[in-house]
């Protein structure tokens, strides 16, 4: 088998990820006694959850909105709650190895409400590529010093991606029309009737680079309902989110991140001093739990309220 082969494999990946939490939980028993001693201590204050829930779902509907406007400027027209039932349900693939499941389910189910596959497709995968682009710019602004404590190289790497990111917002209004164009003829499509303008895909990438920052001012408020002693200080938690986000992500075989987030917040915050051993895993512990459920429950409501032929759609190929 090749190498792309074995990658590929589900076994493989299952492999990968019982190492992960093997490393976990090893990592986790040599330093249960501060974990221990955090827990004791652990005061849940519910307020600061809901805060920041709630900025977290406000987040939610500008990444929609923003989904929608790339839509827009390719001529597909998509109704506000249509396009949040779409992209929550689209959400829960993130859950599936393989990270791509989100940006082919957007496309599919989108082009089932009349917008056109091609304009779906490329709004989903514009999108993702912004956020992510975006991502590692405000990761690099905002927390450069904490990268390497994650992973050597990590911040020249991150840096790399941040200045890509900046040339290409720069330029891909000017550059995509021909590429599109050229990809449709390639595959027999027919061609878009309109493309993006500059002012769309500049405010796009604006909205999504803003998206990092709100996300990490959740998370502050977040740590501070279960683990104030990490401190206040709103840019180093945009940094630690937007970082430990963007780590999860690209480990593709890792159903949303799961463990490897952990990893690089408490590499983040321990490598730089902010916090002990302790508070971070129970801050990586408590967060996903939050996460998952912000993140699942939205598209579970979703299918819920679909109609039954609907709902039959999502299975037809």
């Amino acid at each position: 088998m090749s190498i792309t082969g074995a990658l590929r494999s589900p076994a493989f990946r299952g492999l990968l990820l019982l190492v992960t939490f093997c490393f976990i939980g090893y990592t986790l028993s040599t330093q249960w006694a501060e974990v221990q001693q955090s827990a004791r201590a652990l005061d849940v204050q519910w307020g600061w959850i809901g805060a920041a829930s709630v900025v977290v779902l406000a987040t939610y509907a500008m990444l929609i909105q923003s989904w929608r406007m790339l839509l827009a400027g390719w001529g597909g027209t998509l109704a506000y709650p249509a396009a949040v039932r779409i992209w929550t349900i689209a959400n829960l693939g993130r859950y599936l190895p393989g990270k791509v499941w989100s940006i082919g389910a957007l496309g599919l189910l989108a082009s089932r409400e009349g917008v056109s596959g091609l304009s779906a497709t490329g709004a989903a995968i514009l999108g993702t590529s912004l956020n992510i682009g975006a991502g590692f710019a405000v990761a690099v602004i905002t927390g450069a010093q904490g990268l390497d404590a994650i992973y050597p190289g990590l911040r020249a790497v991150a840096i790399g991606v941040a200045v890509a990111f900046l040339v290409g917002v720069a330029v891909l209004p000017f550059v995509l029309p021909a590429i599109l164009d050229r990809f449709a003829r390639w595959r027999g499509l027919p061609l878009a009737e309109q493309h993006l303008s500059k002012r769309t895909v500049w405010l796009a990438a604006g909205i999504n680079a803003f998206s990092w920052i709100s996300y990490g001012i959740a998370f502050g408020l977040f740590a501070q309902g279960v683990t104030p002693g990490i401190g206040t200080d709103p840019v180093l938690y945009i940094a630690v989110w937007a970082t430990s986000y963007l780590v999860g992500f690209l480990v593709l075989f890792a159903p949303g991140g799961i463990g490897f987030r952990e990893l690089a917040i408490s590499a983040f915050l321990v490598g730089i001093g902010a916090a002990g051993q302790g508070d971070v895993a129970i801050l990586g512990a408590t967060s996903r739990v939050w996460l998952t459920v912000l993140e699942i429950a939205p598209g579970l409501i979703g299918l819920l309220l679909m109609s039954p032929s609907q709902r039959a759609g999502l299975r037809r190929p």
